[in-house]
């Protein structure tokens, strides 16, 4: 009777899922990608039989859509904290009597809980231990969540007591948690390690809902609890995407409602933005390895977690994730590609490694409409979306926008990023991997297998280059169908992996993956690239030989030779040429050529990517500007402007324009020679604003990209003008200012003259730290903030190879009480912190925090801090060429101007140096550049 009620229950839930589903949800997207008719035409490949796990904030396994799967088993399976934050110490207890009443207590630690002699259980050795839980653990986290109990105060305590009990042959440990806060014991329920029994609780509030859902792990060896919950929201709205059933008790499912889903929390929450801490991040992927191989289930990781590439695919923790995965290759690790788009080469860590599956962010038309008000003609890639360069990242773009599952503390449940984006991909894989545990029993896809069928099973969007989507729009049915062809052509046995080498000049070494040259202005068509190809013997055969047909997605990508092989362990080469007559008009050219099996399977087995920056050069022939009219884009739509900064210059500016009859609603994004965004503007018709002006200044050499967007929420054809325009004002002397050296010489080097308003502000002081940081420590800078300061900045800098050692870096200020008053971290390796003088002290007491997240725990960086007070009062000095603070500068010709000395009024340290800048005006008071100067007051 039991069986014929349990199928009639799933026979129940299969059919709530496909009748549900009838009708597309919005939301969430689930038809574009073929999810929708996939799961219609097999509903028992949901995700059931895999586990899903979640890196992230943590996973909250009470909210509706994560309690059950679509089999009416528990979803969340596992929670695990490798992060500490939710890490609570215990001790030795005592029992004693008081007023009739009794107590645990610990009189050293001033710990007592009413209960004692009242509980359900009772330990096996008569040894209690006693912990609190006290409510400051939330003062600074992500959830805003300070009371948690939601009683008015932010200092509560909550106890608890833990024991060994059982019998023999059956020992565990149980905690007893005091959840509403009273104080006593007696009417709480014994907790086990989660996994166990799934025992989920709540610390009860007094009014409202439970902000959200703890599970806990005891660690007797340790004498600790670990309460796990997401008081980030982040990990929980991942887990939805991925494998939400019923998210909020309606027929509304994220990707793999059938997969089981494994909570690991790598991010601490008190830190800015979740960051992770030293070896959390390295310690999921353990966790992760070991569920593999003690369930020999399949294990899909989802990590939308990430830091930017200093180094692509170089990084300490990029390296392990391909140790990892090599010796275990089924695990299937996921992750996001990064937010630091529409530019090149800003793939993020660990998303730049081959051995992870990284996903940028497409809005669907279905959400762009439902959830933003938008009106796209076609799903579009999300702008923010990270781009690759140096390796071929993304993998392919996946719905990035979301409405999903979040703890009751969140404002709003919907969301986007390539952070949304991976949990979807992830469930594609749980759907697949499903779908081969039941159809073919016996086989076991590894990793970079099923990855390859997802890449080339993706469907190509118009519009956009391999550079901005991968192998294109994952679909699940192509996939499906793509998995069961080469799974029944024998193809897993002959499935082989290569490393491929070629040139890359931003690179230390001058090589990476692909071809990525940033500057091809010296190209002439006569050039000879090489692509290194090196098998990596995935297939485990010494004796190996295989030709390949070479074949390019694009005519000015030209193979020399048509085929290539490699024998044994031998490597191949491909040579390139560049048929530059078409290449003739500046932009980005990015092309692939894919290697087939030269046999009748004309198997695919790698690729070469190629893309070739050819700038905007600025000479005296065009005035060092140019213009561009009438630019149009459709909703949605972007164009890559690259511009060569000439020899000299020191000052761009970038100007996009509109007038009153045109319709414009568009963004623009400035990114460095490195590909970091420095810029960023827009124009907006609707809201009469038809100008972006805007000047940079102080310019390293190399090749900056301008990527103008047509704003998504745009109601038609957008229209405008783009100019770019520079100057130079060459400082020959940049030694500080002083009463003995007053002067600058400035310079043109331009083959034009210019005319400057001059005038000087002294803004602030700065000091100098350096520190060298172990693995596991934090860096404190205790400091003071003064009446007549402004606000406090720390700029912190490491080299790109200890950037490279760590998975986050957050920079923390807090006050004497504990409480963050500022919140940042390093995404490369530059990174700030500051706060704001809202004081009404004289002067308050600050303490600047340094927390880097190593990927192991040996290691150390060195870095470099400065300190900087901006006053809140400007001093203004003189800037003149003789008695005069208008500047005139013909080329070639230098200028001595003398700037008056004057010293702050308010207090300067000793130590520091003090700060300002000179403007230098155009003839209608824009500024055209802007001079950082130092002073010296010792007459040096």
């Amino acid at each position: 009777m039991k069986s014929l009620l349990k199928s009639f229950c799933i026979l129940t839930l299969l059919t709530g899922i496909v009748f549900g589903q009838l009708d597309s949800q919005t939301f969430l997207s689930l038809k574009q990608t073929g999810v929708e008719e996939f799961i219609q035409a097999h509903p028992d490949h949901d995700g059931r039989g895999t586990i899903v796990f979640i890196f992230d904030t943590g996973v909250d396994m009470g909210v509706e859509g994560l309690l059950k799967t679509t089999t009416g088993d528990v979803k969340v399976i596992d929670v695990q904290d490798f992060t500490g934050q939710g890490d609570v110490k215990f001790f030795e207890a005592d029992t004693d009597e008081e007023d009739g009443i009794n107590y645990f207590v610990n009189e050293d630690e001033n710990m007592k809980v009413a209960g004692a002699g009242k509980l359900d259980l009772n330990p096996i050795d008569e040894e209690y231990y006693i912990g609190v839980l006290p409510e400051k653990l939330w003062l600074n986290s992500g959830s805003g969540a300070s009371d948690v109990n939601n009683n008015g105060t932010k200092d509560d305590l909550f106890y608890f007591v833990t024991f060994k009990t059982g019998t023999a042959g059956s020992e565990y440990w149980v905690v007893y948690f005091d959840s509403n806060g009273d104080g006593d014991l007696s009417d709480e329920k014994p907790l086990r390690d989660y996994k166990v029994n799934y025992d989920a609780f709540n610390i009860e509030t007094a009014e409202g809902l439970a902000p959200f859902t703890m599970g806990l792990n005891i660690f007797p060896d340790e004498q600790k609890v670990n309460f796990f919950f997401d008081d980030g929201a982040h990990g929980t709205h991942c887990a939805g995407i991925s494998t939400g059933y019923q998210i909020g008790g309606v027929d509304f499912n994220g990707v793999a409602p059938g997969a089981n889903v494994i909570g690991c929390k790598l991010g601490n929450n008190n830190f800015a933005g979740g960051a992770t801490v030293t070896e959390s991040m390295k310690k999921c992927f353990l966790y992760a390895d070991k569920i593999s191989k003690e369930t020999g289930k399949p294990c899909v990781i989802n990590m939308s977690f990430g830091i930017g590439s200093e180094i692509e695919g170089r990084a300490e923790m990029e390296k392990f994730i391909e140790e990892l995965t090599t010796e275990n290759p089924y695990l299937y690790v996921c992750t996001s590609n990064g937010n630091e788009g529409p530019g090149l080469s800003t793939s993020g860590l660990p998303a730049a490694s081959w051995a992870v599956f990284s996903s940028g962010a497409v809005l669907t038309t279905q959400v762009g409409s439902d959830m933003y008000g938008a009106t796209l003609p076609d799903d579009i890639i999300l702008h923010f979306s990270s781009r690759g360069g140096e390796v071929s990242k993304p993998d392919v773009v996946s719905p990035g926008a979301a409405a999903s599952t979040i703890p009751n503390f969140s404002r709003g449940d919907r969301m986007w990023g390539t952070s949304m984006a991976s949990p979807y991909s992830a469930g594609i894989m749980s759907l697949l991997l499903s779908a081969a545990v039941q159809e073919y029993p016996d086989i076991k896809v590894p990793s970079q297998f099923l990855y390859k069928v997802v890449r080339e099973s993706a469907v190509k969007i118009e519009g956009y280059e391999a550079i901005d989507q991968g192998g294109g729009y994952v679909n699940i049915v192509n996939a499906y169908e793509l998995l069961k062809k080469y799974i029944d052509a024998g193809e897993l046995n002959n499935y082989e992996t290569y490393k491929i080498s070629s040139l890359a000049p931003n690179m230390p070494d001058n090589s990476a993956p692909n071809l990525y040259i940033r500057d091809g202005s010296f190209l002439t068509g006569n050039e000879t690239f090489t692509f290194q190809v090196t098998r990596n013997n995935t297939i485990n055969k010494d004796q190996f030989y295989r030709v390949y047909n070479l074949e390019s997605s694009k005519d000015w990508l030209v193979p020399v030779q048509k085929k290539m092989h490699i024998r044994n362990n031998q490597s191949g080469n491909v040579e390139v040429k560049l048929d530059m007559d078409k290449m003739k008009e500046p932009g980005m050219y990015n092309a692939v050529i894919t290697a087939y099996r030269a046999d009748k399977s004309n198997f695919p087995e790698f690729s070469m990517m190629v893309t070739i920056v050819i700038p905007n050069n600025f000479t005296e022939l065009n005035d060092y500007k140019m213009n561009w009219k009438d630019e149009k884009l459709n909703i949605g739509e972007h164009k890559r402007y690259y511009v060569k900064v000439p020899a000299g210059g020191t000052s761009m500016r970038t100007r996009v324009t509109s007038d009153e009859d045109t319709y414009t609603n568009v963004w623009y994004f400035l990114h460095d020679p490195a590909g970091e965004q420095i810029g960023f503007d827009f124009i907006n018709f609707e809201e009469e604003e038809f100008k972006s002006d805007r000047y940079y200044y102080n310019l390293e050499p190399g090749i900056y990209e301008l990527v103008v967007l047509g704003y998504f929420r745009s109601r038609n054809i957008s229209s405008y003008d783009l100019s770019v325009e520079f100057e130079s004002i060459d400082v020959l002397n940049k030694n500080p200012l002083s009463e003995n050296h007053n002067q600058l010489e400035l310079v043109n080097q331009f083959n034009k003259d210019n005319n400057y308003n001059m005038s000087g502000k002294i803004l602030g002081y700065e000091t100098f730290h350096s520190a060298l940081i172990n693995a596991g420590e934090e860096y404190e800078i205790p400091f003071v903030l003064r009446k007549g300061e402004a606000s406090k900045t720390f700029e912190i800098m490491i080299s790109k190879e200890d950037f490279n050692k760590v998975t986050d870096f957050a920079l923390m200020i807090y006050d004497e009480n504990g409480e963050a008053k500022g919140i940042g971290g390093i995404s490369y390796n530059e990174g700030s912190v500051s706060v704001r003088n809202r004081f009404d002290a004289d002067s308050v007491n600050l303490k600047f925090v340094m927390i880097p997240a190593f990927t192991h725990s040996e290691g150390e960086v060195f870095v470099h801090i400065t300190e900087k007070a901006a006053f809140k009062s400007e001093t203004n000095f003189s800037v003149e060429e003789g008695k005069n603070s208008r500047l005139t500068l013909y080329p070639s010709i230098s200028e001595i101007v003398n700037c008056e000395i004057k010293k702050p009024a308010e207090f300067v340290p000793e130590n520091a140096e003090v700060f300002g800048e000179i403007h230098f005006d155009s003839s209608n008071n824009e500024s055209v550049y802007v001079l950082p100067v130092k002073f010296n007051y010792n007459g040096e």
